[in-house]
């Protein structure tokens, strides 16, 4: 494609370049594909998925680029950090309802298929619903894969310590007919990751250990966040 577009804004990205800009009178996303990647398989899921309101429109894709509409709305992963900081127990369970009725709705329209790469900055918040704005690491697997990394995620990324993502975590479990020991083996390859790219301190077994604790029916949510506001 010649440059027939103004950047507006370059943004972030573990995996390839991205920016928004003005495409055609319309302020758009652009990503740009290393030579070894295709925008293709993405472009075709994002497709899929933008027909149910749960994703952007894909608006033009080709050999190493793919432009889709941008989509106002809050950030999933900071309204994440936000409610674990201040142990907001509806926000949390929430939140999770929200991604799980996403998973759920793609799993249903992509069956064989996860999303594989858990990262809450892909998804979006708008009008109450999880919107997911990536589909890079979308790949064959089984749903309880993906859970276990939303879990991990969760548990790594919790402002303060990992018992406040107790609400969220315990909801995505619930939702889904899982225990701690049905995605617990899942989580290595997402501790790895968090430790890799996103540079964060990973106690591989005090994160276990606090995940085994909420299958305990002794394990007391409303003391840890006593506990915690008081600090």
């Amino acid at each position: 494609m010649s440059q027939g577009y103004n950047t507006l804004k370059h943004l972030h990205s573990d995996r390839k370049s991205l920016s928004i800009i003005s495409y055609k009178g319309c302020k758009c996303v652009i990503k740009i594909y290393s030579e070894n990647e295709r925008p293709q398989n993405e472009a075709r899921i994002m497709d899929v998925i933008s027909k149910t309101g749960y994703a952007p429109k894909v608006l033009e894709s080709r050999d190493n680029y793919l432009i889709a509409e941008y989509i106002e709305g809050v950030s999933f992963a900071d309204a994440y950090r936000s409610a674990t900081m201040s142990d907001d127990e509806h926000a949390l369970e929430n939140l999770a309802s929200r991604l799980c009725i996403f998973l759920q709705m793609f799993y249903s329209l992509n069956e064989g298929l996860i999303l594989g790469k858990a990262d809450f900055d892909d998804f979006i918040m708008v009008d109450d619903r999880c919107c997911c704005v990536s589909f890079s690491g979308v790949k064959e697997g089984l749903p309880f894969q993906d859970i276990a990394g939303m879990v991990a995620y969760a548990l790594c990324n919790a402002a303060g310590n990992y018992y406040s993502a107790y609400p969220f975590v315990k909801k995505v479990l619930d939702c889904f007919h899982l225990t701690a020991l049905d995605v617990i083996n899942d989580m290595d390859e997402y501790f790895d990751i968090f430790s890799d790219e996103k540079g964060l301190p990973v106690d591989k077994e005090s994160i276990e250990a606090v995940l085994m604790s909420f299958e305990d029916n002794a394990f007391d949510w409303e003391m840890i966040s006593s506990q915690q506001s008081n600090e």
